[in-house]
């Protein structure tokens, strides 16, 4: 039988890393379990999977850390059974893409975050400081049953081959002042222990992707919160990153400009440049289609949650924006929108009475509000190319939608096909 391509049985740690099945790793995880340093290590335990593609250590990682956190997906795997797979995290990225080139500390977030976690990052820095607060957020979780610190950390440090991964951290050693990595790539390294130090290191890599260095997250079960069951966008599902980047650019654009004399004919304006910009992006009912939607019908939503698809769909009905939209699920963009406050005076108008409906929503909905615009600033920070308006640059061409003198017309009203 001939071998074409070189292949592997598993990869010898390095100097740097001390396996947690020998004999000085044993001691070790004793000793931690002694000093309180463990207690988290048995709930990921109990969940450790190893990761069903070679990209796939964030997607794995975070299916670990939901289990072993007992988060309901409200979603069935293998009916009649709902339990986390990683085909379950669709919500932030293409799983295409994922299989591709992996995820990063801000994607993982988002994931987290429709997912019913509450998500803490820290970007690694050089500093002593750095390392206290690596450390002290380290003890606080190992020490819970409740809390899982993750790493996002560049191998190659370790002095391990490969860059970019993600893992849990299970145990602390303080006398040695190292932290038990469980690998969930395991078809690589087994799980092992290194120098917190050393971590540190590693976390402060550049990730090339977002231009900022690797860290850590934080994670706990956010209570009383669901993940998104009834709107999200497809942006990454039939459009390329590129048309949502142009989607978003030409909406800020639009945002730039006065707005017209006239409130009704203002707010009929934004609404109709948003579902131009959008409508191709919005997802309604469980991410399936929003044919069922268009038809006032929620009947897609699984038993559990239909009940609060209904709430949902009929908060968002009853809104001004859901009166120009033919689906709910462009006015549920518009209303989750993260406007930025100051943006200017077209963009404080429309976020102000989106944020007033807001505070008329139910928990279920601002919930689901809440998670779309996790969803959105992610989709937006990750989309390549980068969204960037350039604005108050002398050299950069105004864009038509700012007044550029005194008396000058307005181009934002001819520029949106109805």
């Amino acid at each position: 039988m001939s071998v074409t391509a070189k292949n592997f049985y598993r990869r010898p740690l390095p100097e740097t890393c001390i396996e947690f099945s020998s004999e000085i790793g044993k001691r070790l995880f004793t000793e931690a379990l002694l000093q309180g340093s463990a207690n988290i290590y048995f709930k990921l335990a109990s969940q450790f999977r190893t990761q069903d593609e070679p990209a796939y250590c964030g997607l794995s990682t975070l299916v670990m850390v939901l289990n072993a956190l007992e988060v309901d997906p409200e979603k069935v795997w293998k009916a009649p059974w709902r339990f986390y797979h990683e085909t379950m995290l669709d919500c932030c990225v293409p799983l295409e893409n994922i299989k591709k080139s992996g995820i990063n500390l801000q994607q993982f977030s988002c994931l987290a975050t429709c997912n019913r976690l509450k998500s803490s990052v820290s970007y690694g820095e050089e500093t002593s400081d750095f390392l206290k607060k690596f450390r002290k957020s380290l003890v606080n979780s190992v020490k819970s049953d409740d809390q899982v610190l993750v790493a996002s950390y560049d191998r190659s440090v370790l002095g391990q081959t490969g860059s970019g991964h993600f893992s849990p951290l299970a145990a602390y050693h303080e006398d040695s002042d190292q932290v038990l990595i469980m690998d969930v790539a395991r078809f690589k390294y087994p799980p092992h222990w290194v120098k917190l130090e050393t971590l540190q290191k590693a976390l402060c890599s550049v990730d090339t992707t977002t231009k900022k260095p690797r860290g850590f997250i934080e994670l706990e079960l956010r209570k009383g919160t669901r993940p998104l069951i009834m709107y999200g966008l497809k942006a990454y599902v039939n459009v390329n990153d590129s048309d949502f980047a142009t989607s978003v650019i030409s909406w800020k654009e639009f945002l730039l400009c006065d707005p017209l004399e006239d409130e009704e004919e203002e707010f009929q304006l934004c609404c109709r440049k948003f579902g131009q910009c959008f409508a191709p992006h919005a997802l309604c009912c469980t991410q399936k289609t929003f044919d069922a939607d268009q038809k006032n019908s929620c009947t897609e939503c699984s038993s559990e949650q239909s009940e609060a698809c209904r709430l949902i769909c009929a908060e968002i009905r009853k809104t001004r924006f859901a009166e120009v939209f033919s689906s709910s699920a462009v006015a549920a963009l518009l209303v989750a929108w993260p406007f930025a406050h100051g943006y200017s005076e077209r963009s404080d108008r429309i976020g102000n009475l989106a944020e007033n409906y807001k505070k008329e929503f139910s928990a279920e909905t601002l919930n689901e509000m809440n998670q779309l615009t996790t969803q959105i600033r992610t989709l937006i920070c990750c989309s390549k190319p980068p969204v960037i308006i350039n604005i108050n640059k002398p050299d950069v061409t105004p864009s038509k939608c700012s007044k550029n003198k005194i008396g000058e017309s307005c181009a934002c009203s001819n520029d949106v096909h109805l």
